[in-house]
């Protein structure tokens, strides 16, 4: 008996559009959405979920608890404290009465609650308000439904009830600025009525406001230098506060001539035009009014650095730039803004290089003196250096360089300080989109030509073929001639990711684990305005961002688009298996996958190039970016599934063709990713096409 020929190939390379058909490998993309590349793979990506502070949704739970005796109905969203225990949770939904009746006090049947604390105990009264509904008939079982469909519908619950009690950072428009800072996550948005902007802090009660403190301006009064932690007193109003910091913008204390801010959360009184007292040493400072209550500006997007420039523990803080007011430092207590002596003191770009606080503001690029970002005195050490170009991206520490991006320049900053600073053009013909330029294995971002490395650029200037994004060039090419502009970039260092995001809630993810960079499109159906990569408590690595619609969400979490289904599809490279020209009868394909069993997909197959000759079913709404669009499902879940060490999807064919091509459907909210990394095509020779 003859033996059916197979063909197995690895599923790798992203998307390929650019190249000749008989040029793309057979596991790379031809067309696909909301997958991602990885070193295994394509991945169908995590998505991502709203943030405040409370249970995430793709921690939660569902305790399910047995009653008897009940009363009184629990109600979806009581909570629920047993009497003994002293446990609570939330009420997933209504309980449910099997037998008995409330109003006989009778009922019997079982609760399923969230966000559980503590132990329920079987026997002890289940109250709302104190007041007993029911008495448990059971132990609450964390997961413990007695049946797999319940147990899917009640987690689902718990999945959506969680996410439902996150609220949007309070105020109107976008979200500004995100960050995280000491495993703390920020969010700065305007204030009702865009005077301001306010910054919060995410707790285990949401968003929280946080104190930005007040400022007073002083003079010196003599030679004793205010510390932080000092009383000072007002010698005429008895007004009083405790410095949290000192910030000397001129003079010196020794001097007698020091000039600058006292920052402090809270007062006392109310100061005037006096002077200070610290203690028994009068007069130590001179002020001409009351303290002011700090305010962020209104408006702009802020753009996040951490950094200890003083080089002693304890000294970390985060810098931003918003581009509407002045940069500012926030080390987790006190507000303090940066000034630099510009008279339109406005930066837009921000970085920390060898120590020293680096501010654009248009085409000049100006440093701090070393160690010191509130210090801007060329006396010490602060400079301004000029490109002749407004400034859009900055990258530091680089080989010990600088690279310094215009829209049609780029620069590398070598040296270490102003003693020798040399500013030298990397290409002249060459620039970045603004916000698109990261520091990945290299500094990687986007100009006209697509995405490129800083040596790709210098070795090529502006031609394309430098670029690493060549295979997927007339997307690129779509999107700048609609109008689509790039809006923020990000590197994911857990994934060896490059990652661009566009106007229209469209991102590309970039795997750069291999010798070609590897690109793959995502729907996100939201804009991202404004996005920071950091770490959590525990050090793992977290990227927020926010929209428009005044959420905080966090990537490369959750299994859907903050609830919505996420769909997904691939579709690999026509695969003639080594015979293009050769009709083969197609058998069976077999998916190798990494995910959970109970996941579903859909195989489809095409022929041929998708000849009309061999017409294919129908999926409505599938919509695909790339070459020309597939929509098409052959074979939708008329597959074996099984999960050994490596899952495998097996798809009986009957189909003829010279070359095949297969895609992977799927649309769940609720289903774990997976990852697509091999693929074993059955098929039966048949006759040579002359």
């Amino acid at each position: 008996m003859t033996q059916t020929p197979t063909r197995p190939f690895a599923i790798r390379g992203g998307l390929w559009l650019d190249k000749p058909a008989l040029e793309i490998p057979p596991g790379c993309a031809i067309a696909s959405n909301n997958y991602e590349p990885v070193e295994k793979g394509h991945r169908r990506w995590d998505g991502f979920e709203r943030l405040d502070g409370r249970p995430k949704p793709s921690a939660a739970s569902y305790w399910y608890i047995t009653y008897e005796t009940g009363s009184a109905l629990i109600l979806e969203g009581d909570t629920v404290t047993g009497a003994t225990s002293g446990a609570t949770g939330i009420a997933t939904m209504e309980m449910a009465v099997d037998s008995g009746d409330v109003s006989t006090s009778n009922a019997a049947g079982y609760l399923v609650m969230h966000g559980v604390s503590g132990t329920f105990q079987d026997g002890e009264n289940l109250q709302v308000g104190g007041v007993t509904r029911a008495v448990a008939a059971s132990a609450a079982s964390q997961r413990g439904a007695p049946d797999p469909d319940d147990d899917t519908l009640f987690l689902q619950a718990a999945i959506e009830e969680t996410r439902d009690a996150i609220g949007v950072c309070p105020g109107e428009g976008p979200v500004r600025g995100v960050f995280t800072f000491d495993g703390d996550h920020y969010a700065i948005r305007n204030e009702a009525g865009g005077l301001a902007a306010r910054l919060y802090k995410a707790s285990t009660s949401g968003w929280t406001l946080q104190n930005l403190g007040r400022r007073l301006s002083f003079t010196s009064g003599g030679t004793y230098e205010i510390l932080e932690g000092d009383t000072i007193t007002g010698a005429i109003s008895g007004a009083t506060a405790v410095v949290g910091r000192v910030i000397v913008d001129s003079g010196d204390w020794a001097a007698g001539d020091a000039a600058g801010r006292l920052i402090f959360a809270s007062q006392t009184g109310t100061f005037q035009a006096e002077n200070l007292d610290v203690g028994a040493n009068p007069n130590v400072a001179t002020i001409a009014g009351n303290s002011t209550a700090q305010t962020l500006p209104a408006g702009g997007y802020y753009k996040v650095i951490e950094e200890n420039f003083y080089g002693t523990e304890g000294q970390k803080a985060v810098y931003a730039v918003n581009g509407v007011g002045q940069a500012l430092e926030w080390d987790g207590t006190y507000l303090v803004f940066i000034s630099t002596g510009m008279t339109s003191d406005i930066p837009t770009y921000i970085a920390a290089h060898k120590k020293q606080l680096f501010l654009a503001f248009g085409s000049s690029l100006q440093h701090s003196s070393p160690g010191d970002p509130h210090n801007w005195s060329p006396i010490t050490g602060a400079a301004e250096l000029g490109i002749g170009e407004d400034i859009n991206n900055l990258l530091p520490e680089y080989s010990q360089v600088m690279m310094v991006f215009g829209r049609k320049k780029i620069h590398a900053l070598y040296g270490d300080d102003v003693g020798n600073w040399d500013l030298q053009p990397t290409n002249s013909s060459a620039g970045a989109y603004p916000n698109t330029a990261q520091l990945a294995t290299k500094p990687v971002y986007l100009d006209d030509a697509g995405v490129r490395d800083a040596r790709a650029t210098q070795v090529y200037g502006n031609f394309s073929v430098g670029t690493l994004s060549g295979q997927i060039a007339t997307l690129f090419k779509k999107l700048k001639k609609a109008g689509i502009t790039p809006v923020a970039s990000s590197i994911c260092k857990e994934k060896t990711q490059y990652r661009l995001f566009f106007s229209d809630g469209r991102a590309f993810f970039c795997y750069l684990g291999r010798k070609v960079a590897e690109f793959m499109p995502l729907s996100l159906g939201k804009v991202v305005r404004c996005i920071h990569v950091g770490q959590d408590a525990d050090g793992n690595e977290v990227t927020l961002f926010g929209s428009d619609d005044g959420y905080v969400y966090q990537m490369d979490i959750g299994t859907s688009f903050d609830g919505t289904a996420i769909e997904a599809f691939c579709r690999l490279a026509f695969y003639h298996a080594g015979t293009p020209t050769q009709v083969k009868a197609w058998k069976k394909a077999t998916i190798e996958i990494d995910a959970r069993p109970t996941i579903e997909i859909g195989i489809v197959a095409e022929v041929s190039y998708a000849s009309s000759s061999s017409p294919p079913a129908t999926l409505d709404n599938l919509r695909v970016d790339g070459g020309g669009g597939f929509w098409d499902v052959d074979n939708w879940d008329e597959f074996y599934w099984s999960s050994p060490v490596e899952g495998r999807a097996y798809a009986r064919l009957s189909t003829k063709g010279e070359n095949i091509s297969i895609a992977v459907v799927s649309e769940s909210a609720y289903e774990e990713p997976h990852i697509l990394h091999g693929c074993i095509l059955h098929y039966s020779p048949r006759k040579v096409l002359r």
